[in-house]
């Protein structure tokens, strides 16, 4: 599969740097196979080579990791890790970015997705996102970190201080209307976490699971907290949605399989129509002519595929993004449903 990549998010202040240095701690991985990446990846390009090359810049840390202070092109970075990795005689086995606190993570996804010469040696196993639980309420107000919690695959909710109260319930419904694809995990500024909990997830191309698209537990979690607009719905299809200043979470269920061409054709339409508006998009598809589910996993209008081991039955899509046309959505998934009443 090439080389795992985790990229960690999170506000300015959240605890990304406290959350990798416990990983560090725990991991089973030698230290020098590790390269962690902090990067703006801004507009200023920079000589790569050179920097790499600059001892000031090749930092070694206390648990012996290199991190390489980066700055502009994330391909040129990227490429001259694996470059010096091999002229060093040294194994490359886990890449670590961690973005600014302002910075949007959906560019660098998108790079390592799209850029031929990535693609092939380097893959993405997670986007982690660390949440200040002292500020998820007012998260919304703050696009930046909206997108980064609706981007992750998990989500380390930062304690601080382990002694202040908290309705542990409250939060865990709010991350999980934010986004209903990811998983939940506390993790406390005093103690490491387990390395397993960091390193090789897998969860970026993983399928979603039943109980990341309970579409019973949406639909809960909404009336107590938001106000929501049901679309339309019927027996054997059905949408459900939550949305907060503009940001959208939609699932959509079918009893019915699909056939493949005409679901190719509705994600052509989904996509082009909705493009850096559809944020992540997931699903676990019932396809005619196939015995087991289709895995569906995409960001914007880059799609993918995987064969599950998982027999045939409800299919499942969540849908994550800004400013949807839920509507839309509802009448052209009815479409694709209604093909086979």
């Amino acid at each position: 599969m090439g080389i795992p990549i985790t990229i960690v998010s999170g506000f300015l202040g959240s605890g990304k740097t406290t959350l990798i240095n416990q990983a560090l701690e725990t991991a089973e991985i030698p230290e020098k196979e590790i390269f962690i990446i902090e990067n703006e990846f801004g507009e200023t390009g920079m000589d790569h080579e050179l920097l790499l090359h600059t001892k000031e810049q090749v930092l070694q840390l206390n648990n012996g990791c290199m991190c390489c202070s980066l700055r502009g092109d994330l391909i040129a970075a990227l490429t001259d890790i694996e470059t010096l990795t091999q002229k060093w005689g040294l194994p490359l086995s886990q890449i670590i970015i961690e973005t600014t606190g302002i910075a949007d993570p959906q560019p660098i996804i998108q790079t390592i997705l799209t850029t031929p010469t990535l693609k092939n040696r380097f893959y993405i196993d997670s986007l982690l996102t660390v949440v200040d639980i002292n500020n998820v309420f007012n998260y919304q107000n703050e696009p930046v970190s909206m997108k980064q919690m609706m981007l992750a695959d998990r989500l380390f909710l930062s304690v601080k201080d382990e002694g202040q109260e908290l309705d542990v319930s409250k939060v865990l419904k709010q991350v999980g209307l934010i986004n209903p694809l990811a998983d939940q995990l506390f993790f406390s500024h005093t103690s490491p976490i387990e390395a397993k909990s960091f390193f090789k997830l897998n969860k970026f191309q993983s399928p979603i699971t039943m109980g990341e698209t309970d579409v019973g537990h949406l639909e809960l979690t909404i009336n107590e907290e938001q106000e929501t607009e049901h679309a339309h719905s019927r027996e054997h299809h059905a949408m459900h949605s939550h949305h907060s200043h503009g940001f959208e979470a939609i699932s959509l269920t079918t009893e019915v399989y699909l056939r493949e061409e005409l679901l190719l054709r509705w994600l052509d339409w989904l996509t082009d129509t909705h493009q850096e508006r559809l944020y992540r998009f997931k699903g676990i598809i019932g396809i005619q002519g196939h015995e087991l589910m289709i895995a569906m996993q995409g960001v914007n209008q880059q799609v993918t595929f995987s064969l599950t081991p998982l027999p045939c039955t409800t299919t499942k899509i969540i849908l994550i993004g800004k400013q949807l046309d839920k509507t839309a959505i509802q009448k052209s998934f009815d479409h694709l449903c209604n093909a086979y009443d």
